[in-house]
């Protein structure tokens, strides 16, 4: 079809495959009735503010980023943290000898470099692993009150003896359902279902990637639903980009829906940006000009 017609409200299905590759355009038409409980959000592009006069590299929030086993991925989660608002980024834990020159490592304790209470949000997983000490640098992480963002490796590790309130997990499928299992869900419903039961189980926002990407809430009222994204992002590395986007703008807004929201549209409009066949670092350096047509 070309232009699909939504009446009063978006429908799960417009946004969520398979029917939403058959919608084209679409267009929400008002018909005079109230608002719908449950209905769709369509996620829309952000309204970002620019730093202000006063402004430095702290007030705009330090995102601290745990590498693990594979300090690779933490270093492209860091490299897009950066890019995407927040005013400074720190490698903490394995930190490899060479970074970016826009990367600080903090070779020290994890223990001790978790200590440092300006930082705003941390990232958990990229490239962490999953063995004993994987496991260790997960404990030390959930007994921190910063705002944390699990990815990767660490969906795989927390449960339901983890404190997870006032965070984001950004979980592919495999990682969804790996999720499910720890936190003893039936992984039964829709795709909205199931991101709900386990936003409720978890206490955190949930970002359910895939080319029908969903954000839901612990409190089930919001629910917002991405247009479906390039499908050239189906390569490498690019889940570390959205994953350090994500914990850049929880860095900025200290709101976890938000974060969430803004950082998946971010990452959508980098890779439209971007054109076809990218890899995961060309992937960020669309992130600025993506940043710009929200300003």
């Amino acid at each position: 079809y070309q232009l699909t017609l939504a009446l009063g409200a978006w429908k799960h299905a417009h946004f969520l495959m398979p029917s939403s590759a058959k919608m084209g355009d679409r267009q929400l038409v008002p018909i005079g009735v109230d608002e719908v409980k449950g209905s769709a959000q369509r996620l829309a592009r952000p309204v970002i503010t620019a730093p202000g006069a006063d402004d430095h590299k702290y007030s705009r929030g330090l995102v601290g980023v745990i590498a693990g086993d594979m300090p690779g991925a933490a270093t492209l989660a860091a490299k897009s943290a950066a890019k995407g608002g927040a005013g400074y980024v720190k490698l903490l834990g394995n930190v490899p000898r060479q970074l970016p020159d826009h990367i600080v490592g903090d070779t020290s304790q994890l223990e001790a470099a978790l200590l440092d209470q300006r930082i705003a949000s941390l990232l958990v997983g990229p490239g962490l692993g999953r063995g004993d000490a994987a496991a260790e640098t997960v404990s030390q992480a959930v007994s921190t009150s910063v705002p944390i963002v699990w990815d990767a490796d660490a969906l795989h590790m927390i449960g339901p003896h983890s404190t997870l309130e006032n965070g984001i997990a950004t979980p592919h499928a495999g990682e969804f359902s790996a999720m499910e299992a720890n936190f003893g869900l039936a992984g039964e419903g829709t795709k909205v279902e199931r991101a709900s039961a386990l936003a409720k189980a978890t206490g955190l926002v949930i970002v359910a990637k895939g080319p029908d990407t969903i954000i839901v809430d612990p409190d089930g009222e919001n629910i917002a639903m991405s247009d479906a994204a390039s499908p050239w992002l189906s390569t490498a590395g690019t889940g570390d980009v959205l994953a350090g986007l994500i914990a850049s703008r929880l860095a900025v807004t200290n709101d976890v829906f938000q974060a969430a929201c803004e950082g998946v549209w971010l990452h959508s409009e980098a890779a439209r940006l971007a054109g076809p066949a990218f890899t995961a670092s060309d992937l960020v350096k669309s992130v600025p000009p993506a940043l710009e047509n929200c300003l």
